[in-house]
């Protein structure tokens, strides 16, 4: 048999603060609830601290992807073209739709003072007194010099990070691949379908960077691993390495001879 370590919110509260984060932040966080061990209380255990360290004056933003969809097989064609996989959303309505993001930001979203965005895919999902601002997108919590939290997750799962992309010029043997041909998008209109189409950039090999440079933090919490890192500082980061290796990020993307 198995056993599992056992957390407790105050065991959460306690990794919390000694990872850096405290009263009055602002964060985004991503998660994963099995990657503690089993939690005392589950996901309301794991929220319930969150907004108690970050107190009254803190906000806390998760994503809360439109989990309402529909796997539809790509055809020959479509797959010669690029596209990998494709997805039919179902009508999204903030107040009902679950997410695929995971239990906690899943739990998060259907709290009475939790607010969430409109966007039919992407949606974001928040509580504090920037919440109405913070689901508007992750740009918003840039310009609030917010932080990302990481629970048990990577930077993998960090979205976040598509913000370095506005900053840099990628080159042309990139973008070719990352741009969808017309006729796939005039064919599934983005408000109905999710896309599967060029190579996405590989966010986990700025751990390495990001701990070389002291911007990230780390604790363990239970069995999982915890990391805090300020996004303006991550966003810059990232962006500078996208400038002078960009094929490192794309795989499959390389110069033409």
């Amino acid at each position: 048999m198995t056993h599992k370590t056992v957390v407790t919110k105050q065991h959460m509260k306690r990794g919390l603060r000694e990872v850096g984060l405290s009263e009055g932040a602002i964060v985004g966080v991503h998660s994963s609830l099995s990657s503690f061990g089993w939690v005392e209380g589950g996901a309301d255990a794991v929220i319930d601290a969150l907004l108690e360290t970050v107190g009254k004056t803190g906000s806390i933003v998760v994503p809360t992807y439109s989990g309402d969809r529909e796997r539809v097989p790509t055809t020959p064609e479509e797959e010669a073209m690029g596209l990998s996989i494709k997805w039919r959303l179902h009508p999204y309505d903030p107040k009902t739709t679950p997410c695929w993001t995971g239990k906690i930001p899943d739990t998060f979203w259907r709290r009475k003072e939790a607010l969430r965005g409109e966007n039919p895919v992407y949606s974001l999902a928040a509580i504090g007194p920037h919440a109405s601002h913070l689901i508007q997108g992750w740009d918003k919590l840039l310009e609030l010099d917010g932080l990302i939290l990481l629970l048990g997750v990577t930077l993998q799962c960090c979205t976040a990070m598509h913000l370095a992309e506005q900053y840099v010029e990628l080159p042309g043997y990139i973008t070719k691949k990352l741009e969808m041909p017309a006729e796939l998008r005039d064919r599934y209109p983005p408000d109905e379908w999710v896309l599967g189409f060029g190579p996405y950039p590989d966010f986990l090999l700025m751990e390495g960077p990001c701990q070389e440079r002291g911007i990230m933090k780390l604790c363990k919490i239970g069995e999982a691993t915890v990391r805090l890192v300020k996004l303006r500082e991550l966003v810059d980061l990232y962006a500078e390495y996208l400038r002078n290796y960009p094929e490192v990020f794309y795989h499959g993307c390389v110069p033409e001879s």
